[in-house]
C-alpha cells in the first residue's frame, strides 16, 4: 500500500537529528511517496525538501507550531503554505522564548538532585538551543548521577528505557510533572490565521498526546477557530482513538492526515512512514494531499 507521512522532523528542529537530504533519502528507502517535513516552529526545510522532490516522491510544505488553545498547549500543523516572513517571525519568537526558559529548566532539574553539566549540554546541542531530551542525555551519561534512583527507569532494562530521552521529557516536563514550567504560546486562532493567510491548511497534530478525554468538545472548539483537519493516524494514537477521530473528521468535513512524528535519536521506536491505515482511509488522506497546491 502507498506510504504517506506528513509529520517528521529534520535538524531544523532543535530536538531532531537528520539534515533534510538525509531525511528525504530515508523516506525514499522506506517507500514513502508523499511527505511533509514539519519542523518545530520553523519553515526552513521547505525549500530544501521541495528541491529534492522527483517523479517518485512528492514533498509538501510543512511546519509544526506550538500554540495555546483554551489554556492548554497544543501543536498545530500547517501544510501547503507559501513560506514568508510570518514563519520566520514565529521561529524567532519561539527561539527567544526557549532561550529564556532554559535556565529555569536546568534549575528545576537540579532541584530534584540531578547534576547537569552545562558545558556538556552546550557541546551536545552545538549551535542549537538545548532541549529537555538533551538534558536527559547529559544527565544519564554523567557518573555523578549513576546512583540517583530517579534515573533507574530510563537505564537499560528499566520500565522507561525503550525511549529513555523522550520518556524523561514526558515524565519530568509534561504538564503537571515535577519540572513542568508553565508557558503560554501564541493563540491557536492567531497561528491558524498565519497558516491560512499564506495559502496553507491548519491541522491539529496528535491530539491524543495532549489530552485523554473530551475529544469532541475540544475538536469542535478548534474547528470554530479555523482548524481544518485532524492528524488521525499517529504513532501516539491507539487504533480505537484513530477509528473515532477518523469518523469524527469525516462527519465534520475535516481533512484526514497521518504522521509518524519521526525525530531520530530522541524517539528511536518511531520510524518514517510508521502510520497504519487501510485502503479507504488512505483515500481520505490522499484527498487531503491532492487538495494542496504546494
Amino acid at each position: 500500500m502507498e506510504k504517506i507521512d506528513l509529520h517528521m522532523h529534520s535538524n531544523y528542529s532543535d530536538d531532531a537529528d537528520l539534515p533534510v537530504a538525509e531525511l528525504i533519502s530515508r523516506c525514499k528507502a522506506h517507500g514513502i511517496t508523499t511527505l511533509a517535513v514539519t519542523d518545530h516552529n520553523s519553515a526552513n526545510s521547505v525549500a530544501e525538501a521541495s528541491a529534492l522532490a522527483d517523479n517518485t516522491l512528492r514533498t509538501i510544505s510543512g511546519i509544526e507550531i506550538d500554540c495555546t488553545f483554551d489554556e492548554r498547549n497544543y501543536h498545530l500543523l500547517g501544510y501547503g503554505f507559501t513560506p514568508s516572513d510570518d514563519f520566520s517571525q514565529i521561529h524567532r519568537n519561539f527561539s527567544e522564548l526557549q532561550r529564556k526558559l532554559m535556565p529555569k529548566k536546568i534549575e528545576a532539574l537540579r532541584h530534584y538532585g540531578f547534576i547537569v553539566d552545562e558545558d556538556a549540554l552546550t557541546e551536545l546541542a552545538g549551535e542549537r538551543i538545548p532541549q529537555e531530551e538533551q538534558m536527559a542525555e547529559v544527565i544519564l551519561a554523567d557518573d555523578g548521577n549513576k546512583n540517583n534512583p530517579l534515573l533507574l527507569p530510563y537505564r537499560s532494562g528499566g520500565s522507561r528505557s525503550d525511549m529513555p530521552l523522550i520518556n524523561f521529557f514526558w515524565d519530568f516536563f509534561g504538564a503537571g510533572r515535577p519540572c513542568y514550567i508553565p508557558v503560554s504560546y501564541p493563540a491557536m486562532e492567531q497561528m491558524v490565521d498565519v497558516i491560512s493567510s499564506n495559502g496553507g491548511t491548519p491541522v491539529i497534530a496528535h491530539i491524543g498526546a495532549n489530552i485523554k478525554q473530551q475529544y469532541q468538545e475540544v475538536l469542535t472548539g478548534m474547528q470554530k477557530v479555523g482548524v481544518m483537519g485532524i492528524e488521525v493516524f499517529s504513532s501516539y494514537h491507539s487504533p480505537e482513538l484513530e477509528a473515532w477521530l477518523y469518523d469524527f473528521a469525516l462527519n465534520q468535513n475535516l481533512h484526514v492526515t497521518c504522521g509518524s512524528d519521526f525525530h531520530g535519536h530522541n524517539k528511536p521506536k518511531i520510524e518514517v512512514g510508521q502510520c497504519c491505515y487501510n485502503a479507504s482511509q488512505l483515500t481520505a488522506i490522499r484527498r487531503f494531499t491532492d487538495s494542496l497546491t504546494v
